[in-house]
């Protein structure tokens, strides 16, 4: 089997946190922005808070593209497409980063819960969209 480039992997789990920067911006902003009305906690994120989220979610993406290459693209699964492979890396990485991070938020703040899943989905779509660009990068690299 070819060698997986690592390079490959880090742009492919770069390129997904940048798709929970878009989904971010066109799904969680509004819902959050609608949600604020009820809950003045919320703050509309400025350009500094942005750029740093940005980086943050590029930066998580990439290390997740990282844990993608050390673990050989889940090369026990060899029966299964190359979408269900990182479908499951994206799942798992989401049952293992955002859904404690978010339950132990929702279950210790007041009034969190809706916003909780807000940005449970955002971190949804974030982890499945790295799960699958570096299954794609190593698909095309096997």
């Amino acid at each position: 089997m070819p060698r997986m480039e690592l390079l490959m992997c880090l742009i492919a789990g770069l390129s997904g946190g940048l798709v929970g920067v878009l989904w971010d911006g066109m799904v969680s902003t509004p819902l959050l922005a609608r949600q604020s009305r009820s809950h003045p906690p919320y703050r509309a994120a400025g350009a500094v808070a942005l750029f740093g989220a940005t980086l943050l979610l590029a930066a998580g993406g990439a290390a997740l593209g990282f844990l993608f290459w050390l673990g050989w693209g889940l090369i026990s699964l060899v029966n299964a497409p190359w979408y269900l492979t990182g479908l499951l890396f994206g799942l798992l990485t989401w049952a293992g980063i955002a859904v404690p991070l978010l339950g132990g938020l929702a279950l210790r703040l007041q009034d969190f819960g809706r916003t909780a899943m807000v940005l449970a989905l955002e971190w949804l779509v974030t982890c499945l969209a790295i799960g699958l660009f570096c299954a794609l990068a190593w698909h095309r690299y096997a």
